[in-house]
């Protein structure tokens, strides 16, 4: 039954056929970190979910996967998201589906960076010399996927050795929501190709793109759902906060942004399954990839900024949950790259595209 005048608790939009027993799964194990005194994130939780079968969630069992969906994975990765939960997720999973097509996986974990612009050629000798700063849970990998960032690339993917030869690791700094970070330093390091039939590389940044980006609602929706509660609860002479028009005007607010990062989610999904089926142009597929990070980058700093809003005072204080959804809003938006580089990446296939060609590339529904 609903309160009058309370908001509803959101359902999930993101299903498939094991989406629940997933999220029933993360809810468990956030609270079995949080009993623990801690924050529901680190390589003790990552090793558990790999216990689970969750790290490779989509890769077919003959590979040495658990032989779900791509479904169940973005469910998945907006389950932990919803629970404040930081793991590699998005990039391990994506990086292990990717070297799943050529062979079948071993116990080593892998981690995935996209490579800048202007270091996307091997050298003359094979090898390749490059820095990548900020590159996730390197430390805690063997295997690093490196993805060219532009599609005129001369080839890839290709995977680097972690501890083999030319390559130097940095720690860096954590990230606002704890993401152990490094530089790694490429120096004329061997480098392997990836065989014949591989998945693209800007198949695979799309589908990077659309797992942070579920990441993203995922967190949003918390902050959301706990600043309607806030409001809802919380009273002023006399009455909740959700009764003053302004309160209720920036919560319905949030809620729009929530359901125009859902729509992006979705229509990035069925272009994601379009184009793996052969059935998409190449360059709807990278059209759905920018929109869905504008569009959840643009939620997230909304979403964030509203809810420390409306908590006021409380908001701010590291007693209370908001600051663990708004820590990974701020820190996912610019994750790998920041939202500008997916708008210069829109603006330059508009460009190409013409106006009639930009409208039909974003809005056409894709095949199914």
């Amino acid at each position: 039954m609903t309160v009058p005048g309370k908001p509803r608790r959101r359902e999930p939009t993101l299903t498939s056929e094991y989406a629940d027993e997933l999220r029933e799964a993360v809810r468990g194990l956030a609270a079995e970190a949080e009993a623990d005194g801690g924050e529901p994130s680190g390589p003790a939780l990552w090793e558990r979910l790999a216990e689970l079968g969750m790290t490779r969630l989509d890769v077919p069992e003959s590979a040495g996967g658990s032989g779900g969906s791509f479904d169940d994975l973005l469910a998945l990765t907006h389950a932990l998201a919803r629970h404040a939960v930081t793991t590699p997720v998005a990039e391990s999973a994506t990086a292990d589906w990717c070297l799943a097509s050529a062979a079948t996986l071993g116990p080593a974990s892998t981690t995935l960076a996209v490579l800048p612009e202007g270091a996307t050629g091997l050298d003359a000798d094979g090898t390749l010399t490059a820095q990548l700063p900020a590159v996730p849970w390197v430390f805690e990998a063997h295997t690093l996927l490196l993805i060219p960032a532009v599609d005129d690339a001369e080839t890839g993917p290709w995977t680097v050795d972690l501890a083999g030869q030319g390559v130097t690791r940095h720690p860096s700094r954590p990230g606002l929501c704890g993401t152990p970070y490094a530089t790694v330093e490429l120096a004329s390091a061997p480098v392997d190709s990836l065989p014949p039939g591989a998945p693209a590389p800007a198949h695979l940044r799309a589908r990077l793109a659309l797992l942070r980006s579920a990441a993203l609602l995922g967190a949003a929706e918390g902050a959301y759902e706990l600043t309607a509660a806030h409001v809802s609860e919380r009273e002023q002479f006399g009455a909740p906060l959700l009764k003053i028009p302004a309160v209720a005007a920036h919560l319905a607010t949030m809620r729009v942004h929530l359901l125009q990062a859902e729509a992006a989610v979705h229509h990035a999904r069925d272009t994601f399954r379009a184009a793996a089926s052969g059935h998409q142009d190449p360059a709807r597929l990278t059209a759905a990839a920018a929109t869905v990070r504008i569009t959840a980058a643009t939620t997230a700093t909304e979403v964030a900024r509203t809810a420390h809003q409306l908590h006021g005072a409380l908001g701010i204080t590291a007693e209370y949950p908001l600051h663990r959804y708004t820590r990974r809003l701020w820190a996912w938006r610019d994750t790998p790259t920041p939202q500008r580089s997916d708008a210069v990446a829109l603006g330059r296939l508009a460009i190409a595209s013409g106006e009639s060609g930009l409208w039909d590339v974003l809005t056409a529904p894709a095949p199914r």
